[in-house]
């Protein structure tokens, strides 16, 4: 599906779906919209939203974290950024930030590697690949740069690693987890060899990462707020997002990640 939805969002263009059921614009409902896109549209087994927009005869579809928007006959769909030119801001961002809100409180801590900076006050979470490049960027560039933070480190190996579901186990199964990751990650230090404890946290983690929180690359960091960002951001712009969530900067936006390794 996710395949699919990228490649339509690649073309950026109208598309057109036979949709010989519905007579009149009128007549079609969300769960019209819903039955026809799933029926029209391969390898689409289910829609989760369809809601009514600001804009006459547009509907807006969610798929999982994924946001288009059909006419209202059902006939065309737009795959794209949906931006409100009084405001200069882009309606599609917003919703899917929405839609990628996380609840910071119901993350499992105890099956991260925790590390902290300075009194550790301020708190994000990283869903982190071992053998990702940008997330040991981030390890080294980063995180030693962020001030009064504690990092809470999930680790979610990737298939395109494939070593890192083993290097995973071996730092799990490490007798100082948190020293064994910052080593391996900052300083390329050797892994020890031992894989043989219990690893179930491990799985626990890849189930909560794709399911509830949609990790589709690493690193993604979530902040206290629930704000969602895949990829990597530089330390000064993590630290200004921590100001700003710990009341003492204006409002900001993490919404420039450096990069990201893809599921």
């Amino acid at each position: 599906m996710k395949k699919i939805l990228l490649g339509l969002i690649a073309s950026a263009a109208l598309v057109a779906c036979n949709n010989s059921e519905t007579g009149s614009a009128a007549s079609v409902i969300p769960d019209q919209i819903k039955a026809d896109l799933v029926k029209q549209v391969p390898g689409l087994e289910k829609v989760d939203q369809v809601n009514k927009t600001d804009i006459s005869g547009l509907y807006e579809v969610v798929v999982g974290r994924k946001i288009f928007y059909v006419s209202t006959d059902g006939k065309y769909a737009l795959f794209g950024n949906l931006v409100d030119l009084s405001t200069k801001q882009s309606i599609t961002e917003k919703r899917t930030q929405e839609l990628s809100k996380v609840d910071f409180s119901k993350l499992p801590l105890d099956l991260a590697i925790k590390q902290v900076n300075g009194d550790g006050s301020r708190k994000i979470a990283v869903f982190t690949d071992p053998d990702c490049p940008y997330c040991k960027m981030f390890e080294k560039q980063v995180v030693p740069n962020l001030k009064d933070v504690t990092v809470y480190s999930f680790i979610f190996p990737l298939p395109i690693h494939p070593n890192a579901a083993n290097d995973a186990k071996k730092i799990w199964c490490s007798k100082d987890r948190a020293t064994t990751w910052a080593n391996w990650m900052q300083k390329d230090t050797p892994l020890p060899t031992d894989m043989s404890c219990d690893t179930s946290a491990l799985d626990k983690v890849m189930a909560i990462g794709k399911d509830v929180v949609g990790v589709e690359g690493t690193p993604t960091i979530i902040f206290e707020d629930g704000e969602l960002m895949p990829g990597m951001l530089p330390a000064d712009q993590l630290n200004a997002k921590l100001d700003q969530l710990s009341g003492k900067a204006p409002a900001v936006s993490a919404s420039a990640p450096v990069a990201s390794a893809a599921n």
